[in-house]
C-alpha cells in the first residue's frame, strides 16, 4: 500500500512538472508571495490545486441567548481546530468582528454614538485546556482592532493535529449603525458576524491578520456548525443551516404548512398576519432554543422576529441526475412591505436559474432564506443559505438583490473566496449572475446599460486602480465599481468572445477543482487558459492589472462602392466592436465583432459592409463595452 501510495505521488508530480511548463507561458506578473505556492506544489500554473495543496478548517458547537431588551448575545463555543498545514502553530488568530463598535477603533465610516460598546467581551478563552491568560509573560497576547492574536503559545498545534478551544462571550447587537446586521425593532434581529471565529492560515498569508474596519468583506475556513439559539418564546429564528427540532416549537397548524412548505413546487404562505395576531405560530413557551446544524460552510447567522410572516416551497436542484435533491426556499418579513410577498417566488426562480443554466451548476446547500432587515432602504448581505436583504421602490431591485445575494452562494461561500483581499472574485461574479434574470424577468429593469453607462463616465480617472489591488487596500471613489461592475462586464466580454460552451465549461472547471477550498484570482485566469487552450493574457492584463480606458473610434470608410470600415482602438482596454448601421431607406443593422479581434494586438479593424443598400449613419454602439468617449462614434455620409 505504501509502494502504491508512492507511485501515485509521484505520477501526480509528474503531471503537475508537466502542467506548470505547459502553461507557464502565461505573462501575468505574480506577486512574489504567491508564486511561491506554485513553487511549493500548493497551486499549479494550469489552475488547479497542487499536489501539496492544504486547507486548514474549524467546526463549532455553539449554545447562545438572545436578551432583546438589552440587544445581548450570552454564548458559549466549542470550536476544534483542524491544522493541516505543514507547519506547527504556536500562534491563535481570532475574529472578534463586532469590535469595529469598540471605542477608538479603526473603522472606514463613522457610527452612531450610540452603538459605540468596549467590543466583544471575552469571559473565558481556553485552548487544549490551558486558560488563557490575557496579561501572561510566557506568551504574548495582544487585542488590535477586530483581531485578538496570541503568539508563542506553549502547546503547538503540529501538523496534521488538532487544537480543541472554549470561549464563553457576549456582545451587544447594534441598533442605529446597521453594518450589514443589527437590530430592526425590540424583536427583531439579524445576527452575523458575532461570535468569536478563528482566522485563516493559508498557503498564500500565513494567518490573516487583516482587521475588519466595514468596507471590506470576509474571508472565513469551512467548518460544521452545531448552534442551539434561545429565544423569546413567540420568535421565530430562520438561520444557516437546517432546523432539527420544528416540531417542539411550532404551533401545530404551523408545523402543518412548514412540512407542506418542504414538499411544494408552490409558495405556502407559513405564517400568516391572523396567526401573529392570534399569537398561534410557535408553543407558547415563555423560550424556545432552536437547533440548527450546517455542513461545510464557512460561517454561521440567523435572523429573529415575533412579527414576520414567512413563506416557504422547495425546488429541485439536481433534475439532471438521478438525485432529485430539492432545496427548501423561503422568505420572512413584516406584514404591509412591498414586493416581500413576491420574494420566495423570486428566490425560488433565482436558485433555478443558477442551478441550471448560470453557472449551471446546482444550487449545493440543502436551503436559502431571504430575511427581509432594513425595510426602508436598498442593498443586501450575504451569509451562507442566509440574505438579510432591504427593499426597493420598484419590482426590478427587489428581483435584483434577490438574485444578487443568493448568487453570492458559489461564490463566495462555495468557493471560500478571501472577500477581503479580492471582492471582485465574489461581488463581480455575483453582478455578472444578475442581469440575465432581471432582464427575463423586468425587461424594464435591465441594469446593464446602465451599468456600461456609468464605466463609459468614469474608468481611466485616477481613482480607478487595477481591479486585482488587495480590496482592503482600495479606499477609492471607484472602489463599488472595481469590486462589482467592472469585473462582470469584464465577464459578459469574455463570455462573448469564449463562446457560451467553452465560457461555461471553463466556469465548471473553475468551481469544481476548487469549492470547498481557497482560490486566488490566478487559479481563475489559468484555469480559463487552460480550457480555452489559449493565453489570454491580452485580456486579463488590462482589465484587471492595468489602468487605462476602453475607447473605440470610427477613424474613416474607404472605398464608397464597397465600403469598409476602418474601427481603431484608442483606449488600452478590448472591447467588442457594435457597428449599427443606418441605411437610407431607415433599415438598420448592427455587425458584432467580439473582443478577440484585439488579441494580437492589433491598433485598427476592417468592417465590411453591405454594398447592395447605400448607407447615410455609422455608429458604434456600447452593448456590451464601455467607451469613454462618444464623439469619436459617428460617421454621416455627406
Amino acid at each position: 500500500m505504501k509502494k502504491q501510495n508512492q507511485l501515485l505521488q509521484s505520477v501526480i508530480f509528474v503531471i503537475f512538472l508537466f502542467s506548470s511548463t505547459l502553461f507557464a507561458q502565461s505573462t501575468l506578473n505574480i506577486p512574489r508571495n504567491i508564486y511561491k505556492a506554485y513553487e511549493k506544489g500548493t497551486r499549479s500554473l494550469d489552475g488547479m490545486p497542487g499536489p501539496n495543496y492544504w486547507i486548514n478548517r474549524s467546526d463549532y458547537k455553539i449554545k447562545a441567548e438572545l436578551i432583546p431588551q438589552t440587544r445581548t448575545i450570552n454564548g458559549h463555543a466549542r470550536i476544534t481546530y483542524y491544522n493541516n498545514s505543514p507547519d506547527s502553530l504556536n500562534t491563535f488568530v481570532f475574529r472578534l468582528y463586532q469590535d469595529i463598535m469598540k471605542k477608538g477603533n479603526p473603522r472606514d465610516f463613522s457610527i452612531s454614538p450610540n452603538d459605540i460598546t468596549d467590543g466583544i467581551k471575552i469571559d473565558t478563552l481556553i485552548i487544549n485546556n490551558t486558560g488563557i491568560d490575557f496579561k501572561s509573560k510566557s506568551y504574548r497576547v495582544l487585542r488590535t482592532g477586530t483581531n485578538l492574536i496570541i503568539s508563542n503559545f506553549p502547546s503547538k498545534v503540529p501538523p496534521k493535529g488538532f487544537a480543541k478551544i472554549e470561549v464563553k462571550w457576549s456582545v451587544v447587537i447594534p441598533k442605529e449603525t446597521r453594518i450589514r446586521m443589527g437590530a430592526y425593532d425590540s424583536q427583531t434581529f439579524f445576527v452575523a458576524y458575532w461570535y468569536p471565529q478563528i482566522a485563516v492560515y493559508d498557503d498564500i498569508d500565513g494567518w490573516d491578520r487583516q482587521e475588519y474596519t466595514g468596507a471590506t468583506e470576509f474571508y472565513n475556513d469551512f467548518g460544521n456548525f452545531d448552534v442551539e439559539l434561545t429565544v423569546p418564546g413567540d420568535n421565530l429564528v430562520w438561520a444557516t443551516g437546517e432546523l432539527q427540532n420544528a416540531k417542539d416549537l411550532l404551533h401545530p397548524t404551523i408545523l402543518e404548512r412548514y412540512l407542506k412548505a418542504h414538499n411544494s413546487d408552490d409558495v405556502i404562505r407559513i405564517v400568516t398576519p391572523a396567526d401573529i395576531k392570534n399569537k398561534t405560530v410557535t408553543n407558547g413557551n415563555e423560550k424556545n432554543t432552536w437547533h440548527f446544524k450546517a455542513k461545510n460552510v464557512p460561517d454561521f447567522s440567523f435572523g429573529t422576529s415575533n412579527k414576520y410572516l414567512w413563506d416557504g416551497s422547495t425546488i429541485e436542484v439536481d433534475y439532471k441526475t438521478v438525485t432529485g435533491r430539492r432545496v427548501f426556499v423561503d422568505a420572512c418579513y413584516e406584514e404591509g412591505i412591498k414586493f416581500q410577498d413576491e420574494v420566495a417566488l423570486f428566490a425560488r426562480l433565482s436558485i433555478d436559474y443558477l442551478s441550471n443554466e448560470w453557472p449551471g451548476i446546482p444550487y449545493p446547500y440543502p436551503k436559502m432564506t431571504v430575511f427581509n432587515g432594513e425595510q426602508k432602504f436598498g442593498g443586501g448581505m450575504e451569509t451562507p443559505m442566509m440574505c438579510n436583504n432591504g427593499t426597493y421602490p420598484n419590482r426590478a431591485g427587489q428581483i435584483g438583490v434577490t438574485i444578487h445575494e443568493i448568487a453570492h452562494t458559489y461564490m463566495p461561500f462555495y468557493m471560500g473566496i478571501n472577500e477581503r483581499k479580492y471582492a471582485f472574485m465574489d461581488e463581480g461574479w455575483a453582478t455578472f449572475l444578475t442581469y440575465d434574470l432581471v432582464k427575463r424577468m423586468e425587461p424594464d429593469g435591465n441594469e446593464l446599460p446602465q451599468t456600461i453607462s456609468v464605466l463609459s463616465n468614469t474608468m481611466g480617472n485616477d481613482y480607478m486602480i487595477p481591479v486585482i489591488t488587495p480590496s482592503f487596500s482600495s479606499k477609492t471613489n471607484g472602489s463599488g465599481l472595481l469590486f462589482y461592475q467592472q469585473p462582470a462586464i469584464a465577464y459578459l466580454i469574455l463570455r462573448d468572445f469564449l463562446g457560451d460552451e467553452t465560457f461555461k465549461k471553463a466556469l465548471h472547471e473553475y468551481i469544481n477543482w476548487w469549492n470547498g477550498l481557497h482560490p486566488i484570482p490566478y487559479d481563475f485566469f489559468f484555469t480559463f487558459d487552460r480550457v480555452a487552450k489559449e493565453d489570454l493574457s491580452w485580456f486579463w492584463k488590462p482589465w484587471f492589472f492595468e489602468t487605462g480606458y476602453p475607447d473605440l473610434a470610427i477613424e474613416k470608410v474607404t472605398n464608397e462602392k464597397n465600403p469598409e470600415v476602418i474601427i481603431k482602438k484608442v483606449g488600452s482596454y478590448p472591447v467588442p466592436i457594435d457597428l449599427k448601421i443606418t441605411y437610407a431607406d431607415e433599415t438598420e443593422e448592427i455587425i458584432h465583432k467580439p473582443a478577440s479581434v484585439w488579441k494580437n494586438g492589433e491598433s485598427t479593424h476592417r468592417i465590411k459592409i453591405n454594398n447592395t443598400k447605400s448607407y447615410k449613419k455609422l455608429e458604434l454602439i456600447s452593448v456590451l463595452g464601455p467607451d469613454v468617449n462618444k464623439q469619436n462614434n459617428i460617421f454621416e455620409k455627406k
